[in-house]
């Protein structure tokens, strides 16, 4: 049951597109520059970089050469790069005495107190630090936009007597700055705890000892986190391997517990309330490796309370021997992350095993075998009833292997019912054709917990594709789930629906090849969308009912991106997963992008304003 590399497609034909993939992060993060095949009235998805006004509460400072980071354009600015090497303790101080005295005066001009309560206190272990990077880290921490900070420092038994000289003489001159020497290396992990129980401020961020953070990294996250938010992220970029600039930028979706199971994308910046940190025990060594990741999987499950932040505050630098230069420098990384996963699948009690996924860094969640089955309906509309969809629904249910469904065929008035199979109930639908009238009437005659509409072009590529829809369906957080639809040729037709500003609808990385980790794993991994498509869409009897089913007024298209947004108003997740693959053998009115325009300009009159918002779970980049 191995998805994208399945056999139901048939030969790859040579005019596929291929894609270029560039590496854009130590968890092989891929950017996918594929030949898209546009869909629906109006293509692409503007980018949005913003969830609403922020309110600041952090105490600023007036800075040199400090600015803010501010959206994501060519004309950002960061710190500069200084690309050193072979610094001396000497060279060091050169360095950062000038920064330490700059903000001495500032303290006195602005008549602050040497003792406060920090905002935020940020986390470091060393180990034998390269004093060429962390000189660079060390100005990142001077140099933030506010002053309500402190750093706490867990040196991890280092051999080497420069790095201990530098951090006792940073005690010793910016009070801000705690240092704690371990004389044995008890790892990143026991590092890190030591520092939490150090740190006094409200909420804890971390840094690397050779990495660095973005002017307003600490001042843009209290901001976020003041909304009332526990956890908070941003997108991160590379400092590369010469150390003079900054590449491979990672976009992230808003938080997605779905995704973040099978991709470990959260990473850096990350700043979480100490609370929460010390009540979740802090970090785990046997996780050391992936312990910011095993770490964030505990928080998630004391708090939904996660935000985003649309910027890059992190700059993660790429070192040989580091998962940060290679995807492949930590043998059995992999085998942690798993571990890691079921873990959590265990604790949050889903029955899933987290197992290797398709792709480096990947895991796929794999349903256990079920024990029960809940009546699954199949429900159909259609015009016209003809001999050929008897054999096609034949064919389809003999290839499917979950063993209690039922099917509900609604087909046009007066049409005759040629269909021969005892176990397909087939009802007329009157007046004109409605695609959502028909649905609804389906639903309303239907039997089963569950409901999943799909079309008539559709063929079964892998045979527990039920199996995998109903996994997400059933958790009550749910509100519906999507398949991975493909084209006999072996390229992507839907992987979700993305909505955008100015009422744009599209389907993301459409024409992508299906063997492809899309950006970022979203092509392998289960991940939240906004919408699925109706052509294959699940939905639990409960759900269903709970926002009135389809909007009748909705004829031909749309409804299904109606039916996904009025369940996400209700605090309903929807999630695409591309372990339940089928092949569409689309119509012609797909192949020439034809959609109603009454419909579409219903939609756009019931969500207009959310759609300006722009889509949460995507960012431009996926489909370039």
């Amino acid at each position: 049951e191995g998805v994208n590399n399945f056999s139901g497609l048939g030969a790859q034909t040579p005019t596929a597109k291929k894609i270029s993939t560039t590496n854009v992060s130590g968890f092989g993060y891929q950017t996918p520059t594929a030949k898209k095949t546009p869909i629906k009235p109006v293509e692409g998805v503007n980018n949005f970089s913003g969830l609403g006004a922020q309110t600041p509460t952090a105490k600023k400072i007036s800075t040199t050469n400090v600015s803010g980071f501010g959206d994501q354009t060519p004309t950002q600015q960061k710190q500069e790069l200084l690309g050193l090497s072979g610094v001396t303790v000497e060279r060091f101080w050169e360095i950062i005495n000038p920064v330490i005295l700059m903000e001495e005066r500032r303290k006195k001009e602005e008549e602050r107190a040497d003792f406060y309560q920090p905002s935020i206190s940020i986390l470091t272990p060393t180990w034998n630090s390269s004093l060429d990077w962390f000189v660079e880290t060390v100005l990142s921490v001077l140099n933030q936009s506010i002053y309500d900070w402190e750093w706490c420092i867990v040196d991890d038994g280092s051999k080497q007597p420069e790095i201990r000289n530098v951090l006792a003489g940073l005690a010793e001159k910016e009070s801000r700055i705690k240092v704690l020497f371990s004389e044995d290396n008890g790892g990143i992990s026991a590092a890190t705890n030591r520092a939490l129980k150090m740190a006094t401020g409200e909420f804890i961020c971390l840094l690397d000892h050779d990495d660095t953070l973005a002017p307003t990294a600490l001042e843009n996250s209290l901001d976020k986190l003041a909304e009332g938010f526990d956890v908070v992220y941003s997108d991160e970029d590379k400092i590369d391997f010469d150390g003079l600039s900054y590449i491979e930028s990672f976009f992230k979706p808003d938080w997605s517990p779905e995704y973040f199971r099978g991709v470990m994308y959260v990473g850096h910046l990350l700043c979480v309330r100490r609370k929460i940190a010390l009540d979740v025990k802090g970090f785990n060594s046997q996780f050391d490796g992936v312990q910011d990741y095993e770490f964030m999987l505990r928080v998630s499950e004391k708090t939904n309370k996660i935000a985003h932040i649309y910027k890059h505050l992190y700059h993660w630098r790429k070192v040989k021997g580091s998962i940060s230069g290679d995807v492949d420098a930590k043998a059995g990384i992999e085998v942690v992350q798993q571990a890691a996963v079921n873990a959590h699948l265990e604790r949050i009690d889903l029955a899933a095993k987290a197992e290797p996924g398709l792709g480096r860094h990947r895991v796929n969640i794999n349903p256990l075998p079920r024990k029960n089955y809940p009546l699954i309906s199949l429900i159909i509309a259609t015009p016209n009833i003809s001999e050929s969809l008897n054999q096609w629904l034949e064919n389809f249910l003999s290839v499917s292997s979950y063993p209690k469904n039922e099917v509900i065929l609604i087909g046009g008035n007066g049409t005759e019912n040629l269909i021969q199979n005892p176990a397909v109930k087939v009802l007329s639908l009157s007046g004109k054709f409605n695609d959502s009238r028909a649905y609804n009437l389906g639903a309303k005659t239907a039997q089963g917990e569950y409901f999943v509409f799909v079309n008539t072009n559709l063929e079964v590529a892998v045979n527990d594709w039920q199996r995998h829809l109903l996994y997400y369906a059933e958790q009550s957080d749910i509100g519906a789930v999507g398949g991975f639809l493909v084209f006999p040729n072996g390229t992507v037709e839907h992987a979700g629906i993305v909505l955008g500003k100015l009422g744009k609808v599209n389907y993301v990385m459409r024409g992508f090849p299906t063997n492809h980790d899309g950006y970022a794993g979203s092509l392998v991994c289960a991940r939240e969308v906004s919408a699925v498509s109706r052509d294959c869409l699940m939905v639990s009897r409960e759900n269903f009912d709970l926002v009135g089913g389809f909007n009748e007024h909705f004829f031909s298209d749309y409804q299904d991106v109606d039916l996904c947004l009025k369940l996400r108003k209700k605090g309903k997740r929807i999630v695409f997963t591309p372990r339940s693959v089928l092949i569409n053998h689309e119509s012609e009115k797909h192949k020439q992008g034809n959609y109603d325009v009454v419909d579409y300009m219903l939609l756009l009159d019931q969500w207009q304003i959310d759609m300006d918002m722009g889509d949460q779970y995507y960012q431009w980049i996926m489909d370039n």
